[in-house]
C-alpha cells in the first residue's frame, strides 16, 4: 500500500526541520510528502524547500483544517498520513500503521497513543496545561496520530473549518458514528511537543472551546438517533 502524508504549517519554522526529519526518515519511507503552507509569514517555506521530496503547496491562511482538507485534495495514494508542523513521529510510525490496514480491508482509520514532550529550552509548560501532562503518554484521538483510508473521506466529508481547534474531534467523530473501522495502537508513535503556542492547549477551558464541544456532542447525538444507535 502507497501513503501520502499531508503536514499543515503556519509559521512553524522553529520546529519544521525536526518534524520533517522525522517523516522522511521512517523506516518505511513515505511515497509522498505534502506540506501546505497556510499564509506563514515566516521562513517555513525556505525549510520545506531545503527538502527535494516534499511538495509544498502555497495558500491564504485559512486555519489547520483548510490545509489539511487541501492536502487531502492533492495526495494521490491509497492512504493519508496526518502530521503537525512541530511533532516528531517515531522510525517505525509508518510501518506499524500500513501493516494494520494491509492485514485488514474492514480498517479504515488507525491512530496511536502520542508521547507529549516540554521543548527544550522552555523554563515551565503553558499555565492551562494539568499538572504532569507536559510529560504524558495520551490516548486520545488527535489528527497527528491518524492514518486514514482516502474511500474515508470520500465517504464522511472533509474537516470542518468551523470548529477548529476540535476539527479532528468533530471529523472523527463524524466517521466512528458512521461504523468507519478504527484501530488504536496503545504505543506512542508521535512525540507532541509542548510550546508556548499550542493551538488546542490556548484554547482549553474556554467558553468558546465548550461551545464547538456542545455543537460536535448534539451533531453525534442526532446521527446516532436517526440510526437508531
Amino acid at each position: 500500500m502507497r501513503v501520502s502524508v499531508v503536514i499543515p504549517v503556519y509559521n512553524g519554522a522553529r520546529f519544521l526541520a525536526d518534524t520533517l526529519d522525522s517523516v522522511v526518515t521512517q523506516s518505511r519511507p513515505p511515497d509522498e510528502i505534502i506540506a501546505v503552507d497556510d499564509g506563514s509569514t515566516d521562513d517555513s517555506a525556505a525549510i520545506v524547500a531545503r527538502y527535494p521530496g516534499v511538495r509544498c503547496i502555497h495558500q491564504a491562511n485559512g486555519g489547520c483544517a483548510a490545509a489539511r482538507n487541501r492536502g487531502v485534495e492533492a495526495a494521490t495514494h491509497e492512504l493519508v498520513a496526518f502530521g503537525d508542523h512541530d511533532d516528531i513521529w517515531m522510525p517505525d510510525r509508518l510501518q506499524r500503521t500500513i501493516t494494520i490496514f494491509e492485514q485488514d480491508p474492514a480498517i479504515g482509520i488507525v491512530a496511536s497513543a502520542i508521547q507529549n514532550f516540554l521543548t527544550p529550552g522552555i523554563a515551565a509548560p503553558p499555565s492551562a496545561l494539568p499538572a504532569g501532562e507536559a510529560e504524558a503518554r495520551l490516548h486520545g484521538m488527535g489528527t497527528n496520530t491518524i492514518v486514514v483510508r482516502r474511500s474515508v473521506f470520500e465517504r464522511i466529508g472533509p474537516f470542518d473549518s468551523s470548529m477548529v481547534p476540535i476539527d479532528d474531534t468533530e471529523w472523527l467523530t463524524r466517521a466512528l458514528d458512521a461504523g468507519v473501522g478504527f484501530w488504536h495502537i496503545g504505543e506512542p508513535l508521535v512525540r507532541r511537543r509542548i510550546h508556548d503556542r499550542n493551538l488546542s492547549v490556548e484554547a482549553r477551558g474556554t467558553p468558546a472551546l465548550g461551545a464547538l464541544m456542545a455543537r460536535v456532542l448534539h451533531a453525534s447525538l442526532v446521527r446516532r438517533r436517526a440510526a437508531g444507535k
